[in-house]
């Protein structure tokens, strides 16, 4: 992976937040959701499991709408980014805001940065194309996590097994990373949302899927 700096998205209402903003481990809402879930004497296995279990059976909707009511005006959006503990509330959300908040989730139980990350990417499997997921590192191994489908019988899948995920970006609470080929983040991520860069990115927030 390259490390790249920091890029704000324009992914509300028109306003620009950074993309690691959407991973807040540390949030109220995520801390007591963790607490709630897990407790010490769980092996980590389980708690993964509980975790993942939860964000999963989370109703799927592909695209969430949302309105914002501000000085007698209303403004509409059809597919919308939430904060983790904004799609704690809502109880419903697509794979982008699922993995936000399992991402966020299982960040309490990884303290080192760097082993936990939300991807975007391409799912290369039917009509699925543009995705989001979780990737876990666990000693030398790379694992994905699918938290669109709660019937899976196993959690964590080996990354190299895994050849219909073709992941994009990876980032975290603190860092922005592309895979090594030829994206450009900087210039993806900051460009005029009108001509989307890259198809994944057009799925997500671009202006025409975040019109007012």
């Amino acid at each position: 992976m390259i490390r790249v700096d920091n890029q704000p998205i324009e992914s509300r209402f028109g306003d620009s937040i950074w993309i690691t903003d959407l991973i807040t481990p540390d949030n109220p809402s995520i801390s007591l959701l963790h607490k709630q879930l897990t407790n010490n004497q769980m092996t980590q296995e389980n708690r993964i499991r509980n975790l993942w279990g939860y964000v999963s059976n989370l109703p799927y909707k592909q695209t969430v709408q949302s309105r914002l009511v501000a000085g007698g005006k209303v403004f509409k959006q059809n597919d919308t980014w939430f904060y983790p503990s904004e799609t704690i509330s809502i109880k419903e959300s697509n794979c982008a805001n699922k993995s936000f908040l399992l991402t966020s989730l299982l960040k309490k139980d990884y303290s080192n940065l760097g082993e936990i990350y939300c991807v975007m990417g391409f799912l290369h499997l039917g009509e699925i194309g543009a995705h989001a997921w979780v990737e876990m590192n666990r000693g030398d191994e790379r694992y994905i996590i699918e938290t669109t489908q709660p019937s899976l019988k196993r959690i964590l899948i080996p990354a190299d097994a895994a050849g219909a995920y073709e992941p994009l970006v990876y980032f975290d609470e603190s860092s922005v990373y592309t895979s090594g080929r030829s994206v450009n983040i900087n210039q993806t991520l900051s460009a005029p949302f009108g001509i989307c860069a890259v198809p994944f990115l057009a799925d997500y927030i671009c202006r025409d899927c975040l019109s007012l």
